[in-house]
């Protein structure tokens, strides 16, 4: 039962819990648990739940030692008294006011308003990269102005006046010499900071916590990204506050002309009217998968020789030695062939000596014979007779 409510209050944070359930934060008692601190009333009236039902509100039930704390110690939990009670770290302290930040809310998109999470942001970003902690009034309007206008909600005014003064009223934001400033509504604001120009920054101790503890700087800021930016440009502006920096783009070596030389190439000259008979032959589908593209110019297929023409192969180039291929098998073909070079030649010759065949002959789809072209196409290297025996055959 108590674990259930300490849990919940893990998860809520300890502001939300408080503020669920309708208690105070405590003063003197607090149980102690896993290295953490908790509201020892809160947490016990929460527990109560699981006897009937229902938590208690704190005014059903007194809290102190006599009842509260001598429960939860004979349950086995370490309750702490006045005198021996450790003052919030300021971590907690600092997580805990951003947890829990009350923001009015936009009338025309229902979502909570970005002054303060922006104004945070922003001080973030000065005490990570080291700059003052105060600032003149003049400079801080402008920059929190220009954030509010480009990363705010639609409604959201650029008024930087507001979030100044309800932070330096929650304690994450400080006016010196100024002690007394008015609470952030209505005109006033605005008025007193035109007439006061004050300085102004985040609390020396909040200053020099986040400028120093990296860690705490990137959970107060994923709090703020996730619960107010949820739907905004996260890289964009978190490189505006200066949160991260953009790396630089390297520049690229001078251009020069590359020189020249010549070379001698002996190149095998390929009968090119074999690769188009063997395409019309396909209607130019790919034999392994069946695919035809088709160009603004027409079909297209490449013509792939199974036994290579050049050394070591020395294939010869003939229709029997030729596939039809699309671009893509092709290449898958060259590249599995070329790993084999070197192992048993899979093409095996006939005991006639005939021409070689593969010994997988590749798959094809059923689809109506192709258009077959007349023996002349082939030039005078191919015979009619020899035409007219391969399109018996169907290669």
């Amino acid at each position: 039962m108590v674990l259930s409510a300490i849990e919940e209050f893990d998860h809520l944070g300890r502001e939300a819990f408080l503020d669920l359930y309708g208690y105070q934060r405590a003063r003197d008692y607090f149980i102690e648990h896993d290295g953490r601190r908790y509201d020892s009333k809160a947490i016990a009236g929460v527990a109560h739940r699981h006897v009937d039902g229902s938590p208690l509100r704190a005014s059903d039930f007194s809290g102190g030692a006599a009842t509260v704390a001598r429960h939860l110690r004979n349950l086995g939990f370490t309750v702490t008294g006045p005198g021996n009670t450790p003052p919030e770290s300021p971590v907690e302290s600092l997580l805990s006011k951003i947890t829990t930040l009350r923001t009015a809310t936009s009338p025309k998109t229902k979502h909570p308003k970005r002054h303060q999470p922006l104004t945070l942001l922003w001080a973030l970003g000065r005490a990570a990269n080291g700059e003052p902690r105060l600032a003149p009034w003049d400079f801080t309007r402008t920059e929190i102005g220009r954030l509010i206008t480009d990363f705010g909600l639609v409604d959201d005014r650029p008024n930087p006046e507001f979030p100044i003064l309800r932070l330096t009223h929650v304690g994450l934001w400080e006016l010196p010499g100024h002690p007394n400033p008015p609470s952030a509504g209505g005109s006033d604001p605005q008025i007193w900071m035109r007439r006061h120009q004050p300085k102004s920054g985040p609390q020396a101790w909040f200053y020099n916590l986040v400028a120093h503890d990296e860690p705490t700087r990137s959970h107060a800021t994923a709090i703020l990204l996730s619960k107010y930016f949820h739907d905004t440009d996260q890289e964009a502006l978190l490189s505006r506050v200066g949160l991260i920096r953009a790396e630089p783009t390297p520049t690229p070596p001078p251009s020069t002309t590359p020189a020249r030389y010549p070379t001698t190439t002996n190149r095998i000259i390929r009968d090119t009217a074999l690769a188009q008979w063997i395409k019309s032959l396909h209607g130019h589908h790919c034999q392994i998968c069946g695919l035809q593209l088709t160009l603004p110019t027409g079909p297209y297929a490449e013509g792939a020789h199974i036994r290579p023409l050049g050394h070591p192969h020395n294939g010869p180039d003939e229709i029997a030695n030729l596939l039809c291929l699309c671009p893509n098998h092709h290449t898958l073909f060259e590249a599995r062939r070329n790993r084999h070079r070197g192992r048993p030649d899979p093409l095996r010759p006939s005991s006639r000596g005939d021409t070689r065949t593969p010994s997988h002959p590749p798959r094809t789809r059923d689809r109506p014979t192709p258009p077959r072209l007349p023996p002349s196409h082939l030039g005078n290297r191919l015979s009619a007779s020899r035409a007219s025996r391969y399109s018996k055959s169907g290669n």
